[in-house]
């Protein structure tokens, strides 16, 4: 085993025969039967069986592909356990329990290499020290995130007040006025507040009007991403002192890689500081 692929170039392989072609195969499939439509050659309901001859087709590239993929990446990704857990979230792979899972095209060879491979999960994953990481990383709300919100309000503020002079349907404008009171009142704290919202370093994890978590009482720390049909939202998770901990982070000035990253090298600082 070379264990020399990075967790990230691992998932960017896996996107493009677990993800991308799958779709590709979906929409090859609906564009023709769209094309055999234009030009008269199929009826109406034969769209749909189109779309479910691409739908089961892409079914079965995932089902071929996904054992091999999972071999490989487990044979040459060092931190395994990171790699499952980031290969669930970007929907490569289905969840240990998933009956998905039974639908796996897979042989005899591939079946006694995978139950090989997890001999792998034995052992935890290993992370190293980063010079470039500063002795403190201090994480405040995103610029980006704050104007957004002051925008949104002052364009919704424009409309109720031009509505409810052009006199528009009476009450129409108090919908709109409500929106900007709502982005306001979200946008306006974060501008006010100048202070770190998220404070790390190698004694520990400090949020804003809290107390720090010491790293000896913190473990299995990561950046969780969790789907709600299209949305996505990022969450810090890990456990302090055998409690449950989970911080949203999507309104804060840094990438969940970035910040998951930085957790690993301060826990690094901090295990080199025991001895």
């Amino acid at each position: 085993m070379r264990e020399n692929i990075t967790v990230e170039e691992a998932i960017s392989k896996g996107k493009i025969k677990l993800v991308y072609l799958p779709l590709f195969l979906i929409l090859v499939f609906i564009g023709v039967g769209v094309y055999l439509k234009t030009i008269e050659l199929i009826e109406d309901w034969m769209m749909a069986v189109f779309a479910i001859g691409g739908f089961l087709l892409a079914w079965l590239a995932w089902s071929y592909f996904v054992v091999e993929w999972k071999i490989w990446a487990f044979e040459n990704v060092r931190n395994v356990h990171e790699l499952k857990r980031k290969a669930i979230q970007n929907n490569l792979i289905w969840k240990d329990d998933s009956w998905f899972n039974k639908t796996e095209i897979i042989n005899y060879e591939q079946k006694q290499k995978l139950k090989l491979l997890e001999r792998k999960f034995l052992e935890k994953d290993v992370y190293h020290d980063d010079i470039t990481v500063p002795k403190e990383t201090l994480i405040h709300y995103s610029k980006a995130t704050i104007a957004f919100g002051i925008v949104f309000g002052i364009l919704f503020l424009s409309v109720g007040v031009y509505v409810l002079m052009e006199n528009i349907k009476d009450y129409y404008y108090l919908f709109f006025l409500g929106l900007s009171i709502y982005f306001f009142y979200t946008s306006i704290p974060k501008l006010i507040n100048n202070q770190p919202q998220i404070s790390i370093n190698s004694k520990g994890i400090q949020f804003y009007k809290s107390s720090l978590m010491e790293w000896e009482f913190i473990d299995n720390e990561y950046v969780d991403m969790r789907r709600s049909g299209k949305h996505v939202n990022y969450y810090l998770v890990f456990n302090y002192r055998n409690k449950n901990q989970e911080y949203l982070i999507d309104e804060l000035a840094i990438k969940p890689d970035k910040l998951e990253q930085l957790m690993r090298v301060y826990r690094v600082r901090f295990e080199k500081s025991k001895f």
